[in-house]
């Protein structure tokens, strides 16, 4: 019997309450009281059976209208995840299968403006850790039936919710097939967050940048999915992924398709030239102090060689040093309570740098380098680590052959970048290949009304959207 089953399932296990009614025959409900809303069970699930004379299952589903959700189950499988995931499940006596009520718990935090994706214009609401609020706050901003979900469940122990998100017409369906495809293929323990899925979605399994995008905002999940793209939720995780993804949509913030074009042009540029300097002004500094000092111009010569003459360590070896001392503080900032890490920042900044450039362990100038390079990194947060690597890489090539070391590097770089492509979309469009007509939403943006067409470089089914 199932209900048999279950017990001997969840044997010993202090939430998991059973309760018997005499309704004619005997019912039993049973509910994991950690997963379930108490008044509800008493409201949707008792309270129509007691004092009534029940027939047979038939019966009790029939009595159990106001619980917004009732189905049948035979299998004990589902029967588990139905318990798992908060329902009630009723019995009958001497029939097989049960009957499930949604009887779940309204548990977890309210929708808010998300830390990672402040704007000073636009929508401030946010993803949270359900996946029911999450798909709810789509389809507030898609009010039509070309709005469709996909659900799925993975993880062999989890069993977590995941639900794909895309705009019929608009998404092309091979995409949409593919990924659903490769999610129901997962077979792992457990998914406890988005990023786990992110993995099984990068088809080329890159290791320097990530392929698949990620937003924590509704308005942007919905303006990519306007734009061709699928977006899947995952229960549990605040973040939505987005697929396809291109390199270019790290240079577009929430905030840009709120402002003037102009301004947001001059702001994408901004980053664009901020992330180019903090990867490449260490490597350059070491060049010219190592191979090439003649290109210097002769008073920030003498400067330079009033400021690390007494230096021990070679350029290199001080850039470098400096490098991984920038990149353990920011570390260790991320990882200490906000109280502390103000305190660590204070530290980092005055006491330690100070001090090393007065013992003459680190010249002035490379302290300076290195803070203006940490901070270009900033301006695209999602890939700090990923650019903070690149840029200890190329200055140390640099270091070792030169200019032409860091010509090699972004030659190399580029090549390795404009090679990847994934769901029909080249990782480096519009630029390599070139698609002339998605420039209107790269670096500089058009007007919003002379955006006619869909960008060519995500896969679609319907081209214009004016």
């Amino acid at each position: 019997m199932s209900l048999e089953k279950l017990r001997r399932m969840y044997g010993g296990q202090k939430d998991f309450v059973e309760r018997s009614l005499h309704c004619g025959s005997e019912i039993t409900a049973v509910s994991l009281e950690s997963m379930c809303d108490g008044m509800k069970i008493s409201e949707f699930v008792l309270k129509p059976l007691v004092g009534q004379q029940v027939s047979g299952l038939a019966d009790v589903q029939n009595r159990l209208l106001c619980a917004m959700r009732v189905h049948s189950r035979d299998d004990v499988k589902k029967m588990t995840e139905d318990l798992a995931n908060g329902y009630t499940l009723v019995f009958c006596e001497g029939q097989k299968g049960c009957v499930a009520a949604d009887t779940r718990t309204a548990l977890g935090r309210a929708v808010a403006e998300p830390p990672t994706s402040m704007v000073m214009r636009g929508p401030r609401e946010g993803f949270v850790e359900d996946v029911k609020v999450n798909v709810t706050l789509l389809r507030k901003r898609l009010k039509t039936d070309k709005f469709k979900t996909e659900n799925l469940s993975v993880g062999k122990y989890t069993e977590t919710a995941v639900c794909v998100c895309y705009v019929q017409g608009i998404a092309d369906r091979q995409v949409v097939a593919e990924v659903v495809s490769r999610l129901k293929s997962v077979k792992v323990d457990g998914v406890l967050d988005s990023s786990y899925l992110a993995r099984y979605l990068d088809k080329e399994k890159t290791f320097l940048f990530r392929r698949v995008g990620s937003t924590e905002k509704p308005d942007v999940a919905v303006g990519k999915m306007l734009e061709g793209r699928v977006a899947v939720l995952v229960d549990g995780s605040p973040m939505a992924l987005t697929l396809p993804y291109l390199y270019v949509e790290d240079l577009q913030s929430p905030g840009d398709y709120y402002e003037n074009s102009v301004v947001t042009g001059v702001n994408r540029t901004l980053r664009l030239l901020s992330v180019f300097l903090s990867v490449l002004l260490p490597s350059l500094y070491v060049c010219l102090q190592m191979y090439n000092y003649q290109i210097i111009p002769l008073k920030f010569l003498i400067t330079i060689l009033n400021a690390t003459d007494p230096i021990p360590f070679s350029p290199l070896s001080e850039m470098l040093l400096v490098l991984v001392i920038f990149d353990i503080l920011r570390e260790a900032n991320l990882r200490m309570p906000s109280a502390v890490g103000i305190t660590l920042s204070l530290v980092g900044a005055i006491v330690l740098g100070d001090a090393a450039v007065k013992a003459g362990l680190i010249g002035a100038p490379a302290v300076m380098i290195g803070a203006l390079s940490g901070i270009g990194l900033f301006t695209m947060p999602e890939d700090t680590l990923i650019l903070s690597l690149l840029r200890l890489g190329i200055t140390f090539v640099g270091g070792i052959m030169g200019i032409m070391g860091v010509v090699l590097c972004i030659m190399a770089l580029m090549l390795y970048m404009s090679s990847l492509s994934q769901y029909k979309t080249p990782f480096l469009a519009p630029f390599a290949p070139d698609v002339p007509r998605d420039r209107q939403d790269a670096v500089m943006q058009k007007p919003l009304p002379e955006q006619k067409y869909r960008p060519k470089s995500v896969p679609h089914e319907n081209d214009r959207r004016r």
